[in-house]
């Protein structure tokens, strides 16, 4: 007959602690919820009223004098966390003051992308083409600094004045020239707002057309455009895909949802023999690695 030991050692099962995150990669995680405002996401956000349609000229007016009394017209918008994954033009249902309209799946996207070239130490600087208020380039920023890379910059390339002149004969969407402007110190601002305005920041500022045929940029690890228009969109292309390295991203916003972008890159693609096999990042943007 077996007896049961008493005094038997009894092991108990101890739950191990998660392994303690990288603190570069917890410092950019915050950086997206800042830079998207998805850190202070609630289920409704206040508005502006923007004057459109047959009312517009009172609903101006009405603005204009509430604007006396220190007062503004807004509306209630439903928003919530899952908001803040994909990008929204002008993010109407999320907090209106945020850097970027982009979601943080492009974010986390373009994370990995610099991680890649700088594991295999694909050369060149990062750049972005239609910056807005800067938000995409301050991460660019912050993700060099906080795997201490100094040898690489990143370029902030936009009118500060919004869209150009728009060319009916090329242009299928209602955009108006001056369209998404956000000015130069604004954009500058943002980046000192978060310790990220230092001689790795290069602005690059005026019309794609007129500076980017003569830029000094050498080569490109990321070349990253969100231009809005077929225009400009191919003046990126033509002036700057070619001081891509091999290895590097391509990476175009507004792909999927505007036609005339959609159009100069498969144009390009088409004209210069570009192969690569196009991915999609989120329900706007995609990207190509160049492969020669």
């Amino acid at each position: 007959m077996l007896r049961q030991r008493h005094d038997a050692p009894v092991v108990l099962s101890v739950p191990t602690e998660p392994a303690p995150r990288d603190p570069a990669e917890l410092y950019l995680d915050l950086m997206k919820k800042v830079l998207t405002r998805a850190l202070i996401a609630r289920g409704t956000e206040r508005h502006t009223i923007r004057p459109r349609g047959p009312r517009s000229r009172l609903l101006h007016q009405f603005n204009r004098v509430a604007a006396r009394f220190g007062l503004e017209l807004v509306g209630l918008v439903p928003s919530q966390a899952g908001d803040y994954l994909e990008s929204g033009h002008e993010a109407m249902n999320r907090v209106e003051d945020a850097e970027t309209m982009l979601g943080t799946r492009q974010l986390d996207h373009m994370q990995r992308c610099i991680l890649d070239v700088l594991d295999r130490s694909v050369p060149g600087d990062l750049l972005e083409a239609g910056v807005w208020r800067g938000g995409m380039t301050i991460f660019m920023r912050a993700v060099l600094k906080a795997y201490g890379v100094t040898d690489r910059k990143v370029w902030v390339a936009d009118s500060f004045a919004g869209l150009p002149e728009i060319d009916g004969q090329l242009e299928t969407f209602a955009w108006r020239s001056g369209d998404m402007a956000a000015s130069l110190d604004m954009v500058r601002d943002n980046f000192a707002r978060y310790g990220l305005l230092d001689e790795s920041v290069e602005f690059l500022p005026g019309f794609f057309s007129e500076t980017l045929p003569k830029t000094t940029i050498g080569r490109l690890s990321i070349l990253r455009a969100d231009a809005d228009l077929y225009g400009s969109t191919m003046d990126v292309l033509c002036n700057l895909y070619p001081a891509l390295s091999v290895g590097g991203y391509a990476i175009f916003d507004d792909y999927q949802n505007l036609p005339d972008c959609r159009r100069a890159v498969d144009e390009f693609r088409s004209d210069h023999r570009i192969t690569e096999e196009i991915c999609r990042i989120d329900e706007r943007a995609v990207y190509w690695q160049k492969k020669f």
